[in-house]
């Protein structure tokens, strides 16, 4: 049985294979992400544990995802909805229900996301502007599921660089 602790063991932060392009991409958008099949991980249909690790102000825009959900904080805040969520809090979703934004706070956020399905973890559904929705495989194309948060994520940083630069 593999353990793994968050503070003290190095390979916390990995992924399956299967997952390896779209883990290796969430450093474009200043995360650090860690996925855990709890089973088969080339199954569809094997329940995922996501870890995700956000910058303080961090935005995950308005989604959804293709099966059941469970999210808790572990670290930090996060707000959803005009909430805050402080460690310990909960927040769940059926499948195709939309949720968010939500923003990490001051100080960051870690999560646990824990979903009934491995295709939760890679499949990201996106309300259009003119009410339909579009699903992405991240996996295929994580630049267009996460596009907003690439450009303000670079943009974000930009700022910070200058603002050190003139510092």
């Amino acid at each position: 049985m593999p353990i793994y602790s968050l503070d003290h063991d190095a390979d916390y932060w990995q992924s399956p294979d299967r997952f390896r392009s779209m883990f290796d991409q969430a450093s474009t958008i200043g995360n650090k992400a860690s996925l855990f099949a709890i089973g088969d991980p080339n199954d569809d249909a094997t329940p995922m544990a996501f870890i995700l690790q956000m910058e303080p102000g961090f935005v995950i825009t308005r989604h959804a995802h293709p099966c059941d959900r469970f999210e808790t904080i572990v670290r930090g805040t996060l707000e959803v909805d005009g909430r805050t969520l402080y460690p310990g809090d909960v927040l769940t979703h059926v499948a195709h229900e939309l949720y968010g934004p939500k923003t990490a706070g001051p100080d960051g956020c870690t999560t646990v996301e824990v979903f009934a399905k491995a295709v939760g973890a890679y499949e990201r559904i996106t309300e259009q502007p003119d009410g339909g929705r579009k699903t992405t495989n991240l996996i295929d194309d994580f630049q267009g599921g996460f596009a907003e948060q690439v450009d303000r994520f670079q943009a974000n940083r930009r700022a910070r660089e200058a603002q050190q630069a003139h510092d």
